[in-house]
């Protein structure tokens, strides 16, 4: 009792926060692709996604971690058992570890991307970059992966808000004219039916299911995170964490929205349907300050895709044995293959997408047991 109720480590607050931006800025949200599809393409309505996604994040990851503190489980994946049932639950143990995994493509597509857009290198040379420093980190284990994390988190996201902040300063103007161009689909360069991709018909689909995807990546992350820091501590953590995130979701997405027709330099690409489009917000700001960026977003995703990787190994091995070093080699070699011969775009519409609705659906059983246990509390 005593420890839930002694002074607030600020310093501890700032790197689980910071850890909470790193492990939900990767790939996609760095480099404006899955803010374009979860955000943007509903134009002002991106604000109402923005406040679906809160609500849930916080609920869920509160959850968590409380489940985690008071279970103190053996495996951070045993949270779905707890809150679904036996079958269930391990449905989703087994369901998550293989949609993490899934993410971890993501990841090396995104890192392909960022540096072949912004500096003309293969997509090999980013994709490999990626790979060999993820090994290095899983390898060093669950500490040295939280600690690299929650240091460049914060970083990330300044930049990120920035850059929105900037871009809707210079750019307001521009953002009436830019809700227009994605209410009648006036995209500039676009073919015939083609338009900017979305993750769901409506805004409410759209913010359940971008709360259900990173709710699949949460879930054990936190419930370990829960048994390992205070209650307060942590709880502190995630409010920042998610105030940080939603305020540079925001920025993002209005700076995108008001230069949704901006072309990248002498092409056809535009930020609407551009692989990075935050590079393109980051280029009108200042030429040389998208070549710094673009390290800024390979370093979001080194963050995500850190824990991402982590998740699959550790769930069949154990840390800091042959098995696991192995585990970790093979596991990242098969995704960099698997990240280099699918579209970036389409890798974060399918996989994000679609395992949303899995992890939406994941926050009905949460519910149903928070209020079947309410009810009994009450009842004695």
């Amino acid at each position: 009792m005593g420890k839930e109720n002694s002074a607030v480590n600020w310093k501890r607050v700032l790197i689980l926060a910071g850890a909470v931006i790193a492990f939900t800025i990767g790939s996609g949200f760095a480099t404006g692709q899955e803010i374009i599809q979860y955000f943007t393409a509903y134009g002002w309505k991106s604000l109402l996604v923005i406040l679906v996604f809160a609500v849930a994040f916080l609920y869920y990851n509160f959850n968590f971690a409380k489940a985690g503190a008071e279970e103190r489980f053996e495996h951070g994946n045993d949270v779905y058992k707890y809150y679904c049932g036996k079958y269930i639950g391990t449905f989703y143990d087994y369901y998550s570890t293989i949609f993490c995994y899934m993410s971890f493509w993501v990841m090396i597509g995104g890192a392909a991307s960022t540096l072949h857009q912004e500096y003309g290198l293969p997509n090999w040379a980013g994709a490999v970059i990626l790979t060999v420093v993820a090994v290095i980190t899983v390898v060093g284990g669950l500490n040295s992966l939280v600690d690299a994390i929650g240091v460049v988190g914060p970083i990330i996201v300044v930049l990120c808000i920035f850059i929105g902040l900037v871009t809707c300063i210079k750019d307001g103007a521009h953002i009436g004219e830019g809700l227009e161009i994605i209410r009648t689909g006036a995209y500039a360069g676009a073919a015939d039916g083609e338009t900017i991709k979305n993750a769901g018909a409506n805004w409410l689909i759209s913010g359940l299911s971008y709360a259900g995807f990173v709710l699949l990546w949460f879930a054990s992350f936190t419930a370990a995170l829960g048994s390992k820091n205070k209650k307060k501590d942590l709880n502190y953590g995630i409010v920042g964490g998610t105030v940080a995130v939603c305020v540079a979701i925001a920025l993002i997405s209005f700076g995108q929205i008001a230069n949704i027709n901006t072309p990248l330099e002498g092409g056809s690409t535009y930020v609407w349907n551009a692989d990075i489009p935050n590079l393109i917000l980051a280029m009108k700001i200042w030429k040389p300050f998208s070549a710094i960026f673009a390290i800024v977003v390979f370093a979001g995703i080194y963050t995500t895709a850190v824990p991402l990787l982590y998740n699959p190994v550790s769930r069949f091995a154990k840390e800091g044995t042959s098995k696991f070093r192995i585990l970790t080699i093979v596991l990242a070699v098969v995704g960099l293959l698997v990240g280099l011969f699918l579209p970036f775009r389409t890798l974060v519409n399918v996989i994000y997408v679609l395992n949303g609705y899995i992890g939406a659906i994941l926050i009905l059983f949460m519910l149903k047991k928070n209020i079947t246990d309410y009810l009994a509390k009450k009842k004695n």
